[in-house]
């Protein structure tokens, strides 16, 4: 779709399968299996999506999925399909990873960042050779020092090959990384979680990374249990869901399987995605 003179899509950076619990955190499993039928490990059905951005002489992809990395163990708890990936995604909607110029993660989870490098002939590379890896220096300062109660989330492995690249950026708060493309510290996922706007023609779209992960998410609560701050990922979450309703801005998520791009309807102190 456009916003106004900016063409946005959704690529997949792989399909994968998650706890169901730990994505809605004290929300009771009664009430989280009304969005999400659960396997019998308890494991629910998720996409990481990530947007591809096209503005000026620029094309912007945020978030870069779980990659290819992962041991075989790794691969089958959370049921990635080796042919799933983000370079054959983008090969099929007729992009080449030479082509993209700014590669933005939203935070540097390894669902998120995994994908924006890979092994080559016995070592660990960036993925996409021309581009810029842009990312908080308060969150690349965090996944160093692996600052998270989930220790295996940062991951030296794919955080090394984007040091080595040469072309890692560190933003210091809100920031316009190319024209009509900025980002808005929301902390709670974790410390220094960025959400990415897009925004041209009086038109509005975002995507809100894991501060609200699908529509399931909209309710206040329903934070995920990985957050770091979860009262403060609500908080956020709740005014970007109000600024939506309002604004009548696209909202993107990186989690959801189907409805990727929706908008927002605000009933009350309950809010309901409209497809776009």
């Amino acid at each position: 779709m456009r916003i106004g003179d900016i063409e946005i899509d959704v690529v997949s950076g792989g399909k994968f399968w998650l706890d169901g619990g730990g994505m809605f955190g004290v929300i009771p499993r009664p009430l989280w299996t009304r969005h999400f039928t659960p396997d019998d490990l308890g494991r629910i059905h998720l996409d990481t999506n990530c947007l591809l951005i096209r503005t000026g002489d620029e094309l912007v992809l945020v978030d870069t999925g779980n990659g290819t990395k992962l041991s075989e163990k790794e691969q089958k708890i959370f049921g990635l399909e080796p042919d799933d990936t983000l370079l054959a995604n983008l090969a099929e909607k007729g992009v080449r990873a030479e082509e993209v110029t700014t590669v933005l993660l939203s935070h540097l989870h390894m669902d998120h960042c995994g994908g924006a490098s890979h092994a080559e002939g016995g070592e660990v590379v960036a993925s996409f050779p021309r581009a810029r890896f842009v990312v908080q220096r308060q969150e690349w300062e965090d996944a160093l020092l692996n600052r998270s109660h989930m220790r295996i989330s940062y991951r030296a492995e794919n955080l090394e090959p984007l040091q080595r690249s040469g072309r890692l950026e560190l933003l210091d708060g809100e920031t316009e990384v190319a024209p009509g493309v900025r980002v808005h510290v929301t902390g709670g996922h974790t410390r220094a979680h960025h959400c990415v706007c897009v925004e041209s023609q009086g038109e509005t779209a975002v995507y809100l990374g894991d501060i609200c992960p699908t529509p399931a998410h909209f309710r206040g609560p329903y934070t995920m249990a990985f957050d770091m701050e979860p009262y403060h990922s609500m908080l956020v979450k709740t005014d970007l869901l109000r600024q939506a309703a309002e604004q009548g801005w696209v909202i993107a998520f990186d989690h959801e399987p189907e409805r990727k791009l929706v908008r927002v309807r605000r009933e009350g102190d309950q809010f309901e995605a409209i497809p776009v």
